[in-house]
């Protein structure tokens, strides 16, 4: 396994038990940090053409500053959130894991449960995909969407499963 600190990931290993060993680390795909992107290029775009279609009082300006800064630290949130948030599948579990100052962890036992593979065309050229872990039933434990290499996480959990 490459050294985690390298590439800016988080690093799982104090979550795992003595005797697992880490198959596969990825991250969501990144194009999940789009729409707040695309949210922030429409909101400036409606800006810019409400200052040109009318006289912008300072008032109106302050507003849109105050929105425009909401905005570029919800997509800082989101763009960290996601820059700080690895899945990982070892060889008994599969757990996410989010290191933003509180660290959190969801872990998930992979025995007997089925997982649904989704991947759209735009998806499969992209590179990305959904995952659904279920349980026998057909009760959704977790949906990890826009998710890279999905493939590749699929055929391991499929692997720790059987």
């Amino acid at each position: 396994m490459t050294d985690l600190a390298d590439v800016g990931l988080p690093d799982p290993t104090p979550y795992l038990l003595p005797e697992e060993k880490v198959r596969l680390i990825v991250r969501r795909h990144h194009p999940i940090v789009l729409v707040p992107v695309a949210a922030l290029a429409a909101l400036i775009i409606v800006g810019v053409v409400v200052a040109l279609l009318s006289a912008p009082t300072a008032e109106m300006l302050a507003v849109g500053a105050l929105i425009i800064v909401g905005t570029l630290l919800w997509v800082g949130y989101r763009w960290l959130r996601w820059n700080r948030t690895v899945l990982v599948v070892t060889n008994r579990r599969l757990f996410q894991l989010v290191a933003l100052g509180i660290r959190r962890v969801n872990v998930l036992p992979v025995v007997r449960q089925s997982v649904v593979f989704r991947q759209s065309p735009i998806g499969r050229a992209a590179g990305y995909g959904r995952v659904q872990v279920q349980t026998p039933t057909g009760a959704t434990l977790h949906d990890f969407n826009w998710l890279a290499e999905a493939a590749r996480f699929r055929d391991a959990v499929t692997d720790v499963a059987a």
